[in-house]
């Protein structure tokens, strides 16, 4: 696998000898790396969920093992995002504090990457962060990501994992998932409250500060 200070080198390189456009090369580029399969609780989602792979990276990082998840080889970006993703019951986790986090990397991303974490109830989603407000973009060395929400007494399912919007690859180690403390403070604030009322309301503007 070429380390990210070489990847531009060999994606222009190839665009030389081949007059493809960047993402055509890119994607040749980083397909060279064989990607191992993961375990069946991860699986790939997202609006453009066919035009994206991911598996385990040889070799590991201080130890761990590595997941990637790349563009499959295309003539251009996809309009969408693909997604690696693992589902969970909330009920060990109703009415708690949880945080998810790894240690992640761009390489070469043209759109944006990062983890995602959401919590769903019976009406849908309850609270989502995708980190778009802090992405991962171009290339990028190791750091840390960490995602912290709210669990709802409603909640009924929790999904979480990383994303890539365009091309490129995401890689991530040592992800971790548990129960965050009081103190540790959500990144980002909770969508609209359920249940809905059973009829509009302030229709006349009365009440307004």
């Amino acid at each position: 696998m070429p380390q990210n200070k070489d990847l531009k080198r060999l994606v222009r390189a190839r665009m030389a000898g081949t007059g493809e456009r960047y993402t055509q090369a890119l994607t040749h580029v980083l397909s060279l790396t064989r990607l191992g399969p993961l375990p069946p609780p991860w699986f790939v989602t997202g609006s453009r969920a066919p035009d994206y792979e991911v598996g385990l990276l040889p070799g590991s990082h201080d130890g761990h093992r590595m997941v990637q998840l790349r563009l499959k080889p295309a003539d251009r970006e996809p309009d969408g995002f693909g997604a690696l993703m693992q589902s969970i019951a909330a009920t060990r986790y109703l009415g708690r504090r949880i945080q998810f986090s790894a240690t992640v990397r761009a390489q070469e991303v043209t759109g944006w990457a990062g983890l995602w974490l959401r919590v769903d109830g019976p009406q849908g989603t309850l609270a989502i962060d995708n980190m778009e407000d802090r992405p991962f973009r171009q290339t990028t060395d190791w750091a840390p990501a960490t995602i912290v929400l709210d669990v709802p007494e409603i909640a009924t399912e929790v999904h979480f994992g990383a994303l890539l919007s365009g091309a490129g690859a995401v890689d991530l180690t040592r992800p971790r998932f548990g129960e965050a403390g009081q103190d540790v403070p959500v990144t980002a604030v909770p969508c609209r409250p359920w249940p809905l009322p059973d009829q509009p309301q302030g229709l006349d503007f009365a009440g307004a500060p």
